[in-house]
């Protein structure tokens, strides 16, 4: 009765008919944890409470005809932890609106890219402190980079159905930068970008690959380059309680600035028994290419306790070895709550977390 009634607030705060509400739901994730952090300087040790990638969104889908569905959802970042005065005060995550059917998927929005898609796939430890975007989403030479594990307006994308286990999805971006640094709207699809992934999965196994890269206007100077560009390949195996995954990544021309190129790779394993999971991953930069001492080290270990069908409880701790000339932090780039700021150097941190879906 309770979700009944906020559902029909919801509704009614984005003015929507009642009559299209009817195949509308409610949901949300409640994602809390109590971080403790430490490091090689003096400042950077801290512990606080930390909401992480809390959400709560609307969905629906109404039937057009046999083989044919609209379908739309809206998503926003929820606080529920350290800042609470600012409660629905994050930001738009995946808001779409589109047309499913057998032939597949087609949305226009805000949204994940499948290259995005594909790492958090492989990843044991997402949005938690182990989370390894910390490590493949790329720390970029120049402030202008977008990065390899985004959320982007402009998004038009299409999903295949599933064809016997085989799975596709691609992406054009128009312009995933925004505004320029004068403020001025970037125009003529300069800034633009173009994401793809496919995948196989058959039995316990399943492997993906994807490409993606950014467009500029070319125009920053010596040294620099009009695109960025990554791919990465994914492989698992599921046999009883036992999961093994692994991720390679190779970035080129990181931050466009020529022959800034780096190799990311790491795996995973978690054992299932009960209510309890155990896991253990790591994931490792090499240098960046014509630079030493640019290398990360990302390690992690944890516990899951799943207490009922919607809620879980886990424990995980987390450490990063930055090189000198890197920037690698524990959940840099992750939307992960309140840290200590590191500034490049190595960070470790223990955490003690509750999960609720609804």
């Amino acid at each position: 009765m309770k979700k009944n009634i906020i559902a029909m607030a919801v509704a009614a705060a984005v003015a929507a008919p009642a009559a299209a509400m009817a195949d509308t739901t409610l949901y949300g994730k409640i994602h809390a944890s109590y971080d403790v952090w430490g490091g090689d300087t003096v400042d950077n040790s801290d512990y606080s409470l930390a909401s992480n990638s809390s959400r709560i969104g609307i969905k629906g889908k109404e039937a057009i005809s046999d083989n044919l569905s609209l379908i739309y959802q809206w998503e926003n970042g929820l606080d529920w932890g350290g800042k609470m005065d600012s409660g629905l005060g994050g930001e738009t995550r995946n808001t779409f609106v589109g047309f499913t059917g057998g032939w597949g998927t087609a949305i226009a929005g805000r949204h994940d890219t499948p290259f995005k898609s594909l790492g958090r796939k492989y990843d044991l430890f997402g949005d938690t402190i182990g989370d390894t975007r910390a490590i493949i989403r790329g720390v970029g030479a120049s402030s202008d980079t977008a990065g390899f594990d985004e959320r982007l307006d402009n998004v038009v994308a299409y999903a295949t159905p599933n064809l016997g286990g085989f799975h596709a999805m691609g992406a054009y971006v128009s312009n995933w930068s925004g505004d320029d640094a004068s403020g001025a709207t970037r125009i003529n699809n300069e800034y633009d970008a173009f994401s793809v992934t496919a995948g196989y999965e058959i039995g316990g196994f399943m492997i993906d690959a994807g490409y993606e890269i950014h467009n500029t206007d070319g125009t920053a100077g010596a040294g620099t380059t009009d695109d960025e560009s990554a791919y990465r390949v994914g492989a698992g195996y599921k046999i009883g309680g036992f999961k093994l995954v692994g991720l390679y990544q190779s970035i080129s021309d990181l931050g466009f600035s020529d022959g800034t190129d780096v190799d990311m790779y790491g795996a995973g394993a978690a054992y299932s028994f009960g209510k309890s999971t155990i896991k253990g991953q790591y994931y490792a930069a090499d240098d960046v290419d014509g630079m030493d001492d640019s290398d990360g080290e990302l390690w992690a270990v944890g516990y899951d306790y799943k207490m009922s069908k919607q809620t879980s409880a886990y424990l995980a701790y987390g450490s990063m070895e930055s090189g000198m000339n890197a920037g690698y932090e524990l959940t840099k780039g992750t939307g992960h709550g309140e840290r200590a700021a590191f500034n490049g150097e190595d960070s470790n941190a223990f955490s003690v977390g509750l999960v609720h879906k609804f």
